[in-house]
């Protein structure tokens, strides 16, 4: 997809548009959009550019292009609207000089807020808070003396990227144990030789 597409840009009517249409994209960023149309968010934007559905497209597509490359620099604002500029001149050449700055102005404020929510939204993995376990011993219906088989009921407390806490509660027998067993050997030999 080519930026020069992002010509149509020229119809936005002043800088809160542009930015209010920049921002729309960058949500639909992190999703696997189905179609190349732009979802109902942005492309009720779009609405005021006069563009037909073709237009939408390909502006859609080059906005998201566009907004992936800046966002991936990670750069200053100064080096943003530096990397803006030179991205431009060499992918989309024949956009209007008007344009370009416009996007300079807007696009390098844009991107420390669209980094700042990204931290701010992103998962992050649950940390293991408490550990408590212990042995089932299930006795035979016929004979009281006899062991059916062991179980190990492990409880683990873990909190959230959030900070809410939450238990999960597994059922192991024993071949269940030695997998675990295994794999965490396996995890602290690897540990030992990284460290």
């Amino acid at each position: 997809m080519s930026l020069s597409h992002l010509s149509h840009l020229s119809s936005a009517q002043n800088k809160s548009s542009l930015a209010g249409l920049l921002n729309r994209t960058v949500m639909y960023l992190p999703t696997i959009h189905p179609s190349p149309y732009p979802p109902a968010p942005v492309s009720s934007i779009m609405t005021s550019f006069d563009l037909n559905a073709n237009a939408q497209e390909s502006l859609y597509l080059a906005m998201r292009k566009f907004c992936s490359l800046v966002l991936s620099q990670h750069t200053s604002a100064s080096d943003t609207s530096s990397y803006i500029r030179e991205l431009l001149s060499a992918s989309a050449k024949d956009l209007d000089p008007k344009l370009v700055e416009l996007l300079v102005a807007v696009v390098p404020n844009l991107c420390q807020t669209w980094r700042a929510a990204s931290l701010k939204n992103s998962p992050s993995p649950p940390k293991l808070t408490t550990i408590d376990w212990r042995v089932s011993l299930p006795r035979s219906q016929t004979d009281s003396s006899v062991s059916t088989g062991a179980t190990l009921m492990l409880n683990l407390g873990v909190e959230e990227g959030d900070g809410e806490g939450r238990k999960l509660q597994l059922e192991m027998d024993k071949a269940g144990v030695d997998t675990l067993l295994d794999g965490l050997g396996k995890i602290k030999d690897q540990l030992n030789k990284a460290l």
